[in-house]
């Protein structure tokens, strides 16, 4: 009787990035990202968001470079396609360094510069996914204008259960199927 060997592949956690200027927000983020087991990275400002991404890039960039010279020296073929796999994941974090990007829209404390982050990180990059959140009407309709999702804070233990929700509807949208509500329509 033969023994079969067993793969155990890693799963790959997904990567977040919190944008907002309240603690209490920071707060609750954590604990959604650790109940779906995700990696979070919090900013307090656009500003800092910036850095973390461009880090987040250098850092890439790096690796990629690495791995490269590393592809050309390997003679095992099984190794050679695991760095490729490597570099072809890499390579993908260079178009969206992040798997989800969740941002508040007024920061800090009611200056609306969240939009212009949105707006400038789906400039540098097309196909990340971005998630605004806020309670300011108007800015939830010029974010539906520039067709940025969205979604409306509420108290705190709402928000909390719906935000966990709308993130794991971003992650995995063919687990977990959206359903439209009234305000999405317009």
């Amino acid at each position: 009787m033969l023994k079969r060997k067993s793969l155990v592949v890693a799963k790959r956690k997904s990567s977040l990035l919190f944008v907002d200027d309240l603690q209490s927000v920071h707060n609750y983020t954590s604990k959604i990202a650790s109940s779906i087991g995700a990696r979070k990275r919090t900013a307090f400002n656009p500003k800092e968001a910036e850095r973390i991404i461009s880090r987040r890039l250098r850092a890439v960039e790096s690796l990629l470079s690495k791995l490269t010279k590393q592809v050309a020296l390997e003679k095992d073929p099984s190794s050679r396609k695991a760095l490729l796999k490597k570099i072809t994941y890499l390579k993908g974090l260079k178009r969206n360094p992040f798997d989800l990007i969740v941002s508040d829209v007024n920061m800090p404390h009611g200056n609306a510069v969240g939009d212009k982050f949105a707006l400038s990180v789906r400039k540098r990059f097309p196909s990340q996914k971005i998630l605004m959140h806020s309670d300011d009407q108007a800015a939830l309709d010029y974010l539906r204008e520039k067709g940025i999702d969205y979604s409306v804070k509420r108290n705190q233990h709402d928000n909390e259960k719906e935000l966990k929700v709308r993130i794991q509807q971003e992650l995995w949208p063919k687990k977990f199927k959206r359903k439209l509500k009234d305000e999405d329509w317009f």
